[in-house]
Protein backbone atom coordinates (compact mmCIF):
# COMPACT_ATOMS: atom_id res chain seq x y z
CA UNK A 1 0.00 0.00 0.00
CA UNK A 2 1.28 3.47 -0.87
CA UNK A 3 2.27 5.87 1.90
CA UNK A 4 -0.21 8.68 2.45
CA UNK A 5 0.97 12.04 1.15
CA UNK A 6 0.44 13.65 4.56
CA UNK A 7 3.49 11.69 5.75
CA UNK A 8 5.71 12.53 2.78
CA UNK A 9 8.75 14.74 3.15
CA UNK A 10 7.49 16.93 0.32
CA UNK A 11 4.16 17.58 2.05
CA UNK A 12 5.81 18.29 5.40
CA UNK A 13 8.19 20.74 3.69
CA UNK A 14 5.21 22.49 2.03
CA UNK A 15 3.30 22.87 5.29
CA UNK A 16 6.43 24.06 7.07
CA UNK A 17 7.04 26.69 4.37
CA UNK A 18 3.43 27.91 4.58
CA UNK A 19 3.80 28.28 8.36
CA UNK A 20 7.09 30.18 7.88
CA UNK A 21 5.40 32.55 5.42
CA UNK A 22 2.51 33.15 7.84
CA UNK A 23 4.85 33.81 10.74
CA UNK A 24 7.15 36.07 8.69
CA UNK A 25 4.11 38.15 7.79
CA UNK A 26 3.27 38.50 11.48
CA UNK A 27 -0.09 36.77 11.05
CA UNK A 28 -1.36 34.63 13.92
CA UNK A 29 -3.07 31.30 13.35
CA UNK A 30 -6.25 32.83 14.78
CA UNK A 31 -6.18 35.80 12.41
CA UNK A 32 -5.51 33.66 9.34
CA UNK A 33 -8.16 31.14 10.34
CA UNK A 34 -10.67 33.96 10.77
CA UNK A 35 -9.80 35.31 7.30
CA UNK A 36 -10.36 31.81 5.87
CA UNK A 37 -13.56 31.22 7.83
CA UNK A 38 -11.94 28.18 9.49
CA UNK A 39 -11.73 27.23 13.14
CA UNK A 40 -8.24 27.99 14.45
CA UNK A 41 -7.91 24.31 15.36
CA UNK A 42 -8.10 23.35 11.69
CA UNK A 43 -5.15 25.54 10.77
CA UNK A 44 -3.25 24.28 13.81
CA UNK A 45 -3.88 20.66 12.77
CA UNK A 46 -2.68 21.39 9.22
CA UNK A 47 0.50 23.05 10.46
CA UNK A 48 1.11 20.21 12.95
CA UNK A 49 0.76 17.62 10.19
CA UNK A 50 -2.32 16.03 11.72
CA UNK A 51 -4.64 17.13 8.90
CA UNK A 52 -4.05 17.23 5.17
CA UNK A 53 -5.02 20.21 3.04
CA UNK A 54 -7.22 19.44 0.08
CA UNK A 55 -6.64 21.37 -3.14
CA UNK A 56 -9.35 23.96 -2.49
CA UNK A 57 -8.11 24.60 1.03
CA UNK A 58 -4.59 25.00 -0.36
CA UNK A 59 -5.82 27.55 -2.92
CA UNK A 60 -7.72 29.51 -0.26
CA UNK A 61 -4.82 29.38 2.21
CA UNK A 62 -2.20 30.55 -0.28
CA UNK A 63 -4.57 33.26 -1.51
CA UNK A 64 -5.12 34.49 2.05
CA UNK A 65 -1.33 34.69 2.38
CA UNK A 66 -1.41 36.78 -0.83
CA UNK A 67 0.73 34.31 -2.74
CA UNK A 68 0.35 34.27 -6.50
CA UNK A 69 -0.73 30.95 -8.05
CA UNK A 70 2.76 30.67 -9.54
CA UNK A 71 4.45 31.00 -6.15
CA UNK A 72 1.96 28.56 -4.58
CA UNK A 73 2.80 25.92 -7.19
CA UNK A 74 6.52 26.56 -6.72
CA UNK A 75 6.03 25.86 -3.01
CA UNK A 76 4.53 22.46 -3.87
CA UNK A 77 7.45 21.74 -6.20
CA UNK A 78 9.89 22.84 -3.49
CA UNK A 79 11.34 25.54 -5.73
CA UNK A 80 10.14 28.71 -4.03
CA UNK A 81 12.77 30.73 -2.24
CA UNK A 82 12.02 34.13 -0.83
CA UNK A 83 8.71 35.71 -1.66
CA UNK A 84 8.69 38.44 -4.30
CA UNK A 85 8.94 41.81 -2.56
CA UNK A 86 5.99 43.18 -4.51
CA UNK A 87 3.56 40.78 -2.85
CA UNK A 88 2.85 41.26 0.83
CA UNK A 89 0.72 38.80 2.80
CA UNK A 90 -2.43 40.38 4.23
CA UNK A 91 -2.74 40.86 7.96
Amino acid sequence: MATKTIYSTTYRRLVSRLREIREAAGISQSALAETLGWPQQRLSAVEAGARRLDIMEFVHLTGALDLSPEVAIQLVAGKAGALPKSRKPRK
